[in-house]
């Protein structure tokens, strides 16, 4: 049995948007929080405790959950240095960026790649992460030696082929594989979803089969959906109904369900989704990139659960967080603006709502998992002025993950100080730049034989 102790807090934020004590303390019994209270009572309580973190210049809070990232695919960006014109869409992103960086991927890179982004998300405050990638095997071992929560989502599509992929049936049951070898694993850290990459991507039966295996195996299902106008556009001159009547149609909406995006919804479509119980993971950084942000507040007043997610490997959630903030009060749109503490919100107990963790994470109510990290506010002018009236605010519109000071998962404690107690960040950073590199020849080679980048197997958006 393993104890930690945090005591002396500045502040400790156990859920939101009020309950915020000021010199508090945090028990924890191996990997559950078992008592939150007065620094001054706990300390005289469990003075003997194995660890003792002294956070009298911190903020003690839930880590933050990222809803939606492709963790391991940190060399795609090589290929913004190759843009010779702006991205006009989704498609265009997709064909010149996305699937050239996803057919590359060898099994031998996949696992280095991989812990280059669960790095990133440690080091800047996320505990759980919901991880869309195509190598299920690889991505759960890289997940048990990250130490953070993951619900691994390997990526599933019939347009194009992956590597070393005998095509969808394989790949689908290389999913099915790895559930069964590490969901649930590491003390039920790791947890898997089945995912086929969008509806337009993957033929009818193969959506039909992805819901029949997430039944078999009662884990959630999760796709791309209504990313942006020109992808509505392209699914409605197909499909009469759209896209997400059509998910709906196809059994892919329900309360285990997570839904990547979702910028472009109607009225009627918001609905259907607070109707089933489906999750949004709302991406407003790299969605604005291509000038795509969903309805939040309208989602929010309708009852449907919204997550946060960084959609990139080496992005920061706390940024986000602050994009949250800027875009849904400035939109011209009738449903605008949101409370300070939404946002902050969405990036615990939405997040953890959407990967079905409500139970586990995004509070430090007593009871549950003991995933928490700390802001270091010594020296720090940004998180100024240091009062309760507006902590969740500056939190909100001003921290960085580089203010993330302690990290603790599952009772673990991953990082003190700033300092990784397990990974070898060097060695990590290394590794990823080496296939980085790897994959940036590769790509020159192939441009200049003019060899395709991609085999597409057939054309998207089938009827």
């Amino acid at each position: 049995m393993s104890t930690v102790l945090i005591k002396k807090a500045r502040y400790i934020i156990v859920s939101l948007p009020f309950n915020i004590i000021e010199n508090g303390a945090v028990f924890i019994q191996d990997n559950l929080i078992r008592e939150v209270g007065p620094s001054s009572i706990l300390e005289q309580k469990y003075p003997q405790a194995d660890t003792i973190i002294d956070a009298s210049d911190k903020i003690v809070m839930p880590g933050l959950v990222d809803a939606h990232t492709h963790v391991g695919e940190c060399h795609m960006f090589t290929l913004f240095g190759f843009l010779t014109s702006p991205l006009t869409g989704i498609a265009d992103a997709l064909d010149r960026i996305v699937w050239p960086a996803w057919a590359w991927i060898p099994q031998e890179a996949a696992y280095d790649l991989e812990m280059l982004g669960f790095l990133n998300l440690l080091k800047t405050g996320t505990t759980s992460v919901q991880d869309c990638y195509m190598w299920p095997d690889e991505a759960g071992r890289a997940a048990v030696d990250s130490g953070l929560r993951v619900e691994n989502s390997p990526t599933l599509v019939t347009s194009l082929r992956l590597r070393d992929s005998k095509g969808p049936e394989d790949d689908l049951a290389r999913t099915e594989a790895a559930i069964q070898k590490w969901h649930g694993a590491a003390n039920g850290r790791i947890t898997y979803r089945i995912h086929p990459s969008a509806t337009y991507n993957c033929h009818e039966w193969f959506l039909r089969e992805c819901v029949e295996l997430a039944h078999r195996y009662d884990v959630g299902i999760a796709t791309h959906l209504a990313e942006s106008v020109d992808e509505t556009k392209a699914a409605r001159a197909v499909w009469s109904q759209g896209e997400v009547r059509r998910a709906y149609d196809l059994g892919l909406m329900g309360p285990k369900s997570l839904f990547f995006h979702s910028c472009e919804l109607n009225d009627e479509e918001i609905a259907l989704y607070a109707e089933t119980g489906s999750s949004v993971a709302h991406c407003p950084l790299t969605n604005s990139m291509l000038g795509n942000v969903a309805r939040v507040p309208k989602l929010l007043a309708e009852k449907v659960n919204v997550g946060l997610g960084t959609d990139m490997p080496t992005n920061d959630l706390f940024n986000v967080i602050r994009t949250v903030s800027q875009q849904h009060t400035i939109m011209p749109r009738p449903e605008r603006g949101l409370p300070p503490w939404a946002p902050l919100e969405m990036a615990t107990v939405g997040g953890a709502r959407a990967l079905n963790l409500q139970d586990s994470v995004g509070t430090l109510d007593p009871g549950k998992k003991a995933d928490i990290i700390t802001l270091d506010l010594a020296h720090n002018t940004r998180l100024f002025p240091l009062t309760l009236p507006v902590l969740v605010t500056m939190i909100t519109v001003n921290a960085s993950g580089s203010d993330v000071a302690d990290v603790i998962v599952d009772g673990n404690l991953l990082m003190r100080d700033h300092q990784l107690v397990y990974l070898d960040e060097q060695a990590i950073i290394e590794r990823a730049q080496r296939w980085s590199n790897e994959f940036l020849n590769y790509y020159q080679r192939k441009v200049e034989r003019g060899e395709a980048l991609v085999e597409n197997v057939h054309p998207e958006f089938q009827p």
